[in-house]
């Protein structure tokens, strides 16, 4: 069975603070996007996770974390082939490992017939993603702790590009570059995205590609980069836009939605 593993954006993300864990406590508004990595699972005589397109070694792999997990806690081998179509790039901020793990983990527990509560996947998933307990309960909204808080709202759905420059951003290294005067300094005041200002100096292809988009669009980065978005009124405008970049620019053009389409899947899957 195919399965969506949708990407999301955060149409605002707040640094409250770093906790004595090492961790960050964050205030942040999740949305999904129609459009994400496509993971397709089968019965099969072993675990195995494998990727197209964008290649992500097996042992490394957010999907192959979970599903150990979930086989250590149930005591139980999952024996499924897990092919993941990679559209999501690494390291852009879109959540794409968080939700792969996310949907093979609701996938297979259905499949599998194991029966594990919601709750009981959010405490499991967690630990290996903070994105993860967003991306099981499947609704976009307002995010905070260290994204295990999530506050369901309906946000307005719009037609967004989202632009992909050639680089990739770890999230460790973004949210280790935090200060303490610097999260002073900004939780009150920013309405935007915490990292855009650090991203934006540090990584000479975001800032071309964010300069050049914002010249006509207000512009925002998604999490702790490497993409962006914009709202635009037609995929006509945006390929009248991406016409005129200075030089060749990967982008997508969808809609955000506020519901996951993985949520649907599974109630209609018969499984």
């Amino acid at each position: 069975m195919i399965f969506s593993s949708p990407a999301k954006i955060n149409l605002s993300l707040r640094i409250i603070r770093k906790r004595s864990d090492g961790f960050h406590d964050i205030d942040s508004d999740f949305q999904f996007l129609n459009w994400g990595d496509k993971i397709k699972i089968s019965s099969s005589n072993k675990l195995s996770v494998s990727t197209t397109k964008i290649q992500v070694p097996h042992q490394k792999n957010l999907v192959t974390q979970a599903l150990k997990k979930i086989e250590s806690f149930c005591d139980t081998k999952l024996n499924y082939s897990v092919k993941i179509e990679k559209n999501i790039p690494l390291g852009s901020g879109l959540g794409g490992g968080s939700s792969n793990a996310a949907t093979a983990m609701l996938a297979i527990n259905s499949l599998a017939k194991l029966n594990l509560s919601l709750d009981v996947l959010v405490d499991l998933g967690k630990s290996l993603g903070s994105d993860i307990p967003f991306f099981l309960k499947g609704l976009s909204g307002r995010v905070s702790g260290i994204g295990e808080i999530i506050e369901p709202e309906e946000f307005p759905e719009n037609l967004v590009m989202i632009l992909f420059p050639e680089c990739s951003i770890s999230s460790k290294d973004a949210y280790n570059a935090v200060t303490l005067e610097e999260i002073l300094n900004k939780r009150d005041r920013l309405k935007g995205n915490f990292f855009e200002e650090w991203v934006l100096f540090n990584y000479p292809q975001v800032r071309e590609a964010f300069d050049f988009l914002s010249e006509n669009k207000e512009v925002n980065i998604s999490g702790t980069g490497s993409s962006m978005f914009t709202k635009i009124n037609s995929f006509e405008e945006g390929k009248e836009i991406m016409d005129n970049a200075p030089r060749k620019l990967a982008y997508v053009i969808t809609n955000t939605i506020n519901k996951s389409p993985l949520l649907n899947e599974l109630l209609n899957s018969g499984v």
